[in-house]
């Protein structure tokens, strides 16, 4: 059945191209929903197939695993091939439509930010033409096969759908439009992080890579706490959007 007028599924679905990807990016920020009961669901577009350590199965327990440790509501993972993200597929775009009107987010976030692999950079075209399309009542493409954690199917499908606020992860030298304060919730991002052993540890026979060294994890802590200066935190994540803020009042928040 597919349902005219419908109410948010999820407050925050974040998008990412394989597993790992979404708690690299945003892992605090979701630590940090997830503890407050907000509804958080994570998409990974790829099953990873392409990369250098383990198999898409061992990777799926792994993002499995993260998604208890953060708390998520649900994790969704399509079968878009690996390495090669395009945004002008149309069936790819027809998978993330399907998706996004199943779980109706309010903000939808990609993640890791959109820099050195093809597939990162290619993520939040994909997503922003997918969130324009899911407003089009007149196309309704069929759901795609895909993995489920956290429910036993997705929510029925509006036939169309509109986020509130899309954004994506800052890269190191943008310049972020909001930061979140995770510093109570970096210890859980690094225990998320952990249940990707296949990808981020050198042990068991794993070949070499660019996130495996552990000059990568330090980059990343590296990172949260420069944001952290910035918002007068100890750790925080930042993002950016193409939205602005509609205030109707002075914000309660600190704003630096």
């Amino acid at each position: 059945m597919i349902l005219n007028d419908t109410q948010p599924a999820c407050d925050l679905l974040v998008v990412s191209p394989h597993p790992d990807d979404a708690e690299i990016g945003v892992g605090g920020l979701l630590a940090a929903l997830c503890a407050q009961g907000r509804r958080v669901w994570a998409l990974e577009l790829t099953r990873g197939e392409l990369g250098t350590n383990a198999e898409p199965q061992e990777r799926w327990e792994e993002s499995v695993a993260a998604a208890k440790v953060l708390g998520l509501t649900g994790r969704v993972q399509l079968q878009l091939p690996d390495g090669f993200i395009d945004a002008n597929d149309q069936g790819q775009v027809a998978a993330v439509v399907a998706v996004i009107r199943r779980l109706r987010p309010t903000w939808l976030v990609t993640a890791p930010e959109p820099l050195r692999h093809p597939d990162h950079q290619a993520t939040p075209g994909l997503v922003a033409r997918a969130v324009f399309l899911s407003r089009l009542a007149t196309w309704q493409p069929v759901s795609p096969p895909l993995r489920l954690h956290g429910a036993d199917a997705l929510p029925e499908a509006a036939d169309r759908w509109e986020t509130v606020t899309v954004a994506h992860v800052t890269p190191e030298d943008g310049r972020p439009s909001l930061l979140f304060d995770i510093s109570a919730h970096w210890e859980r991002k690094l225990e998320a992080l952990a249940c990707y052993r296949s990808q981020l540890r050198r042990d068991d026979g794993r070949r070499a890579t660019v996130i495996n060294d552990p000059a990568f994890l330090q980059r990343i802590e590296d990172r949260a706490r420069r944001w952290g200066r910035q918002s007068g935190t100890a750790y925080a994540e930042a993002l950016t959007t193409q939205q602005v803020p509609v205030l109707a009042d002075l914000p309660t928040g600190p704003w630096r």
